[in-house]
């Protein structure tokens, strides 16, 4: 009788019954690359945490409209989070964990969106620098998805601003002074 690592009927599952992975790429693997999007995995972890926070604050103020605002943004931002971990796998890495910088306190919706306002900033520096890293690289793939997430973050960014605008253009609405003499 001869010994055969797979026997009829054996429970021992063969090569074949595992899902197959595509080989990464890791020849072309950068670790300058991989600095990127470590680091754009833990800000926008972050940047999620934060919107979740002030998504929070926001209900127990009875702001609802803009909750719905910052649970909206922390969407976006995990999702930007699947993208990076997903380029990540594909280089042959996985993310070494994460280091998230603190939600911080507001007492009202000026100082959340300002606070918010200073994570996109963040962002959109750290894709700028890193798409324009791919392109000297010839990291296409790479430079794509920095790209995108560079004009994702521009979009979000400017509709902080915008909700900023509309905040202070309704609060001073609010609080004109009738004009009369009388």
């Amino acid at each position: 009788m001869r010994y055969s690592g797979r026997m009829p009927g054996s429970v021992m599952p063969g090569f074949g019954s595992y899902p197959q992975v595509p080989q990464a790429q890791t020849a072309t693997a950068n670790s300058q690359i991989l600095g990127y999007l470590g680091r754009a995995l833990s800000l926008e972890f972050s940047a999620g945490q934060h919107y979740l926070a002030q998504a929070s604050l926001a209900k127990f103020r009875q702001e609802i409209p803009y909750a719905e605002a910052f649970v909206t943004l922390a969407n976006e931002e995990f999702q930007h989070a699947n993208l990076i971990t997903d380029r990540m796998v594909a280089q042959g890495a996985l993310p070494a964990g994460s280091v998230l910088r603190p939600a911080g306190p507001a007492t009202n919706i000026a100082e959340a969106l300002r606070s918010c306002e200073e994570r996109e900033i963040a962002l959109i520096q750290l894709y700028s620098e890193a798409a324009q890293y791919c392109a000297n690289f010839s990291a296409y793939e790479d430079h794509a998805l920095f790209s995108r997430l560079l004009e994702e973050e521009q979009s979000q960014l400017m509709r902080v601003q915008s909700w900023l605008e509309e905040y202070f253009h309704n609060l001073t609405q609010a609080y004109q002074p009738a004009r009369s003499f009388i």
